[in-house]
């Protein structure tokens, strides 16, 4: 097998003008994702590094390309998407975890500066795992209950716990708050044991307004998990009025919410015994986090 020795910017400056002409945010970086993948390396090459690369090589990364011009994300491609301090695998049934997300940790950290403390942390519609294992990273004496509808996303949940060491504080519940009585249900598996903390990233796109999405996110991201109903609130309604069942006394309640959202979800919990404590802005300063305690 003959091998071309070539420097990483030199091999995929032709691949990066042509993500650039259709508009591509960060060429460089997906192209050189795209070559670390296909090169089967750990870290993620740079600009600068030499490498040895096969003509077959050479094919599956043109192939890559070519699923990336048609508007497939790097992170489908390659299964593959770092968020918080960690890189998370993915598959067709998890929602593709994105940064403005990182806020929802961010805030639980400032409310519980103690790393140490033991806390009992349930995460609602957990899909790849990214919030709930990024937040055991944090807080290395604290548990978590994953609370998924999707097996797969369950599976790979374990699979990312497993990879990171944290499968052993790690607790997994197929179930589904659409179903009556979900809460009670879950209390049963939890021995009546209830949470400190309640996270909650959940569907929150109006049904309809899914087709104006990115191509990126309307046919790459599961339906299941962008679906929020025809206001856009279905999972707030199901999640709130029962999370009051699931808290301690003074547990403390955090969900991600989508631009605009932040008075109907609130009225929401204010119906079902809950004040808004706090409204904690992304980077593009959009309200996307909401603290609730319980009345």
């Amino acid at each position: 097998m003959t091998f071309k020795k070539i420097d990483v910017y030199t091999f995929i400056k032709p691949e990066i003008s042509k993500l650039r002409h259709i508009g591509v945010e960060n060429p460089n970086l997906d192209c050189r994702l795209l070559l670390t993948k296909t090169l089967e390396k750990r870290e993620t090459l740079y600009n600068h590094q030499n490498i040895n690369i096969s003509q077959n090589e050479i094919k599956k990364f043109k192939n890559f390309i070519k699923q990336r011009l048609s508007g497939k994300p790097v992170s489908r491609i390659i299964n593959r998407r770092s968020f918080w301090k960690k890189e998370f695998q993915l598959n067709e049934a998890t929602l593709d975890p994105r940064s403005d997300s990182e806020t929802l940790i961010e805030t639980v950290i400032e409310h519980f500066p103690d790393k140490f403390q033991i806390l009992k942390i349930l995460d609602l519609g957990s899909g790849s795992g990214c919030l709930g294992l990024s937040l055991l990273g944090e807080f290395p004496c604290s548990e978590v209950s994953f609370f998924e509808k999707s097996k797969k996303s369950l599976e790979i949940n374990k699979k990312n716990a497993q990879n990171f060491g944290l499968l052993d504080r790690s607790k997994y519940v197929n179930s589904d708050w659409e179903v009556r009585n979900w809460d009670k249900k879950l209390m049963i598996i939890e021995n009546n044991m209830k949470f400190d903390i309640v996270i909650s990233n959940p569907p929150y796109i109006p049904t309809d307004e899914i087709k104006t999405l990115k191509k990126e996110v309307k046919e790459h991201d599961p339906f299941i998990a962008l679906n929020g109903g025809l206001d856009g609130l279905k999972a707030y309604k199901c999640i709130l009025s029962k999370v009051r069942s699931i808290i301690k006394p003074d547990g403390k309640i955090f969900v991600e919410i989508g631009k605009g959202q932040e008075k109907l979800v609130t009225s929401i919990a204010k119906d079902h015994g809950l004040l808004a404590k706090e409204y904690v802005k992304d980077l593009s300063s959009i309200t996307r986090v909401i603290m609730f305690l319980v009345k």
